[in-house]
């Protein structure tokens, strides 16, 4: 099973840190997501004990658009880490579940002006600049507010990492930052070191996500490094922040071989410390920003089998009452999920393709899986959908939104509650006068 280490078979029944997965699907209903919350705070306590206290002058943000939820804010500042947000909404979520504002990276490529106001008024600690239209806009926004902003420029250091085109965001060819095989980010930063109301710390990268290759990692520290000397020479300016970015790589199938965090951060600030020595310089405060590798493999989602329908000589298509509509993943980019019939894990197999409940050819959840047979009315559980599965949920075809269900040695207790048929319509002016039938 490729998720948490706190999944754990009893009776031939899967049960999460204790709880049976039957018991979960019959309190809180299914679609359902679940996260074992031990290996969300083991995770994070990883992250504060084997970087943050290992290394002084250091800082790591969760990176929210994973899993945006006040439950999960409230673990990362307990164990200090910071939150980085690229909207309104997730800045408006992070200040409601109490996370300090001047722990809060701001990025995004499109940042709008109500965007760039709400932060500088809500006081966030740094805001990463994406183009050059944002300096100008950023300087006046402070100035009309007699404030200074300290700010990062995201550059592109052209290492590609990421296990799908869709998610590498490190080569020449992105809408991301500030181009490097050009002079384009030096004038960045020189517009920035004269606007009078921004105060330059340094600079930002991300090359990707789902990293599996330690290698990536240490060519981007090295990479940026060189940045920090380049923009010396240019400048006089001396980086006194650099921030790696994040796409730590975790399991979803057997196929993955994800990275030690400890060995991996030892390498980078070796490289690091290397370069700083290299350079005659302080080392900058580093940064990075795990998002996915912190809550994907906690979480684990439920569904309730459906329909079983075998096409002769062609495939068998096994339905469940979720699918594309929260978690989009399989139907954007390909994405692969382990699966297994969560009643009855062992048993004679048969081979199927499970799909989803939507109006839609491409809304799979596992296009090819061996389960126990199953039968309508089996829990089905698919794992590590921790991340990115809850946040880019919809509403298509109108489906409502999942719950989200922490457990935790033997108790559950629900921390987003499932959506209703009056949500659905709550923003829907049409419907307003319109009497109950």
């Amino acid at each position: 099973m490729y998720g948490s280490r706190y999944l754990t078979e009893q009776n031939n029944e899967l049960q999460i840190d204790g709880v049976a997965v039957t018991e979960l699907a019959k309190q809180y209903g299914t679609p359902l997501y679940v996260m074992a919350e031990r290996e969300l705070t083991d995770r994070l306590a990883t992250v504060r004990d084997a970087f943050l206290k290992k290394y002084p002058n250091t800082y790591a943000s969760f990176a929210s658009k994973a899993l945006t939820i006040g439950a999960v804010y409230q673990q990362v500042v307990r164990h200090g880490l910071g939150i980085d947000v690229v909207t309104g909404g997730e800045l408006f979520i992070a200040r409601k579940a109490g996370v300090p504002a001047e722990r809060i990276y701001f990025h995004g490529s499109n940042k709008s002006t109500q965007d760039l106001q709400y932060a500088v008024k809500e006081g966030v600690g740094k805001i990463v600049i994406d183009h050059y239209g944002e300096i100008a806009q950023l300087n006046q926004i402070a100035g009309d507010t007699c404030q200074t902003v300290q700010v990062l420029i995201r550059i592109v250091p052209q290492v590609i990492g990421g296990a799908h085109t869709k998610i590498q965001t490190g080569g020449v060819d992105t809408k991301f930052g500030f181009s490097t095989h050009d002079d384009s980010y030096l004038q960045a930063v020189e517009a920035v070191l004269a606007a009078e109301h921004l105060v330059l710390l340094g600079i930002h990268c991300h090359v990707g996500s789902q990293i599996q290759e330690i290698e990536l990692f240490e060519r981007t520290a090295r990479t940026m490094m060189g940045f920090v000397e380049t923009i010396r020479e240019r400048t006089s300016f001396v980086a006194s922040e650099v921030n790696l970015g994040g796409g730590f790589g975790i399991a979803y199938t057997q196929d993955d071989q994800p990275l030690d965090f400890e060995q991996t951060m030892e390498r980078v600030m070796a490289i690091i410390d290397e370069e700083t020595t290299r350079l005659a310089i302080d080392r900058p405060r580093i940064g990075i920003e795990p998002g996915r590798w912190v809550v994907a493999n906690a979480g684990t989602t439920l569904y309730t089998v459906g329909a079983i329908k075998e096409v002769q000589g062609v495939r068998t298509y096994l339905s469940v009452d979720g699918g594309m509509a929260d978690n989009i993943r399989p139907a954007l980019y390909g994405a692969v999920y382990e699966t297994v019939i969560a009643n009855r894990i062992k048993g004679e197999t048969r081979h199927v393709t499970v799909v989803g409940a939507a109006c839609e050819s491409g809304d799979l959840v596992a296009e090819s899986a061996d389960l126990a047979e199953p039968v309508s009315g089996d829990t089905l559980a698919v794992f590590g959908t921790g991340a990115y599965n809850y946040s880019m949920a919809s509403n298509y075809n109108q489906f409502l939104r999942p719950a989200v269900v922490f457990v935790n040695q033997g108790e559950s207790r629900e921390v987003v509650r499932r959506q209703t048929y009056a949500d659905l319509i709550q923003c829907d002016l049409g419907l307003e006068n319109i009497p109950s039938s």
